[in-house]
């Protein structure tokens, strides 16, 4: 056993297996690479990575696994399960989510545990490397402890992500990890720990717009996302190189791409991000009729009108967020499970509250920020 200490968890016990997953290269890529992107351009202490991320989540499905009574061997499947979920990420972590062409990060991990020699080393511990994708995809009875609705990835992110930001939180995840019981493969909660489940949902609530989701952060991560677009696209480098990348592996390679992805980077390096000129609301942006697929359409109309080149502005119309954690099953004191929506107002508010955030919005550099936001208006119908 390996003892490493941990400002969120204090000490965490890493397994001989573990400890020899951790030092592959696979595993270590993930020191080089943020939690949470180019958030530290907003909050200077978000320079956590996956790396520690993981290794905390490994201890959090652990703790879970002991509250809900797994035996010893279900237990570190699920903790090797929880150690190895987030192998996938490309650099920035979520970026390559938005790189045309790039697989979902999940389907990525499991291909990464199947074709490394990480499938050798669980082989040689008796850990069926098949089972470890499947609890990560959600397939298997233990899923709910690293890929469900509550689950030991968002209960240690959440708190990580709200430490290194300096945001406050109520999350009390003794209380939400001593109340979890399993009920035929469903992970629940025992209707004491509903407060709890309350205090974290909110917390996840308030930490979208606050962090998840901050307009400045997004200007930038945007930013990162035409570049390296455009350096594939100019064969530059490829997809699978840029899956490969760490986060200052990718920067290096948009300023060696020169150009306009060089443009970009050196840009985001200097702290010279796109501003948002134009924020809509769910409603405005429905009532208006606007489409993720003509975005480019909308960036270049925008340019046209105003004589700048349509690289420099970005039309960000997200995805429709549902806040983890909804379809959360509590058990009731008679016996019965039901969802923790249905025996909470303040869940079934957040439900409702978390549309109220959702942005569609227009960037553009900051001197031309005004121009921007006018002709945006009439370009999107508003």
């Amino acid at each position: 056993m390996t003892r490493v200490r941990d400002p969120i968890h204090d000490y965490i016990d890493l397994s001989s297996v573990e400890v020899k997953l951790v030092d592959t290269p696979a595993y270590q890529r993930l020191r080089w690479i943020k939690q949470l992107g180019p958030t530290n351009l907003v909050y200077p202490g978000a320079n956590h990575t996956r790396h520690e991320h993981c290794m905390g989540t490994s201890h959090v499905v652990g703790k879970m696994a002991d509250s809900v009574g797994l035996e010893s061997g279900d237990k570190q499947l699920a903790s090797v399960a929880g150690l190895l979920h987030d192998l996938g990420h490309t650099a920035f972590s979520h970026l390559g989510d938005e790189i045309d062409g790039v697989e979902d990060h999940v389907i990525r991990t499991t291909k990464i545990i199947a074709k490394t020699e990480i499938s050798d080393i669980l082989s040689e511990e008796g850990i069926d490397f098949k089972e470890v994708n499947q609890i990560i995809m959600g397939e298997h009875k233990l899923g709910p402890l690293v890929s469900g609705d509550l689950d030991g990835d968002r209960l240690d992110y959440l708190v990580r992500d709200a430490h290194y930001t300096g945001v406050s939180t109520g999350v009390d995840m003794g209380r939400l990890i001593a109340t979890m019981s399993m009920s035929d493969s469903n992970l629940v909660i025992k209707e004491g720990g509903l407060p709890a489940v309350e205090a974290l949902l909110t917390a996840r609530s308030t930490m979208y717009p606050t962090v998840y989701f901050h307009p400045f952060v997004r200007g930038a991560e945007l930013m990162l996302v035409r570049a390296t677009n455009h350096a594939i696209s100019s064969n530059h480098f490829t997809k699978e190189d840029f899956i490969n990348f760490t986060d200052h592996k990718l920067l290096s390679e948009l300023d060696k791409a020169g150009g306009l992805s060089k443009e970009i980077e050196n840009n985001f390096e200097k702290r010279n991000i796109a501003k948002r000129a134009l924020s809509l609301t769910k409603e405005q942006a429905e009532n208006s009729g606007l489409e993720k697929s003509k975005r480019g359409q909308y960036e270049a109309d925008i340019a046209s009108k105003l004589g700048v080149s349509a690289s420099e502005i970005y039309v960000d119309i997200p995805p429709l967020p549902v806040v983890p954690g909804l379809k959360a099953k509590i058990l009731k004191n008679d016996g019965n499970i039901d969802l923790a929506r249905n025996l909470s107002r303040l869940l079934l508010g957040l439900y409702e509250a978390q549309f109220d955030h959702w942005r569609c919005s227009v960037y553009a550099p900051p001197r031309i920020r005004k121009e921007v936001a006018s002709v945006s208006q009439s370009v999107l119908g508003i």
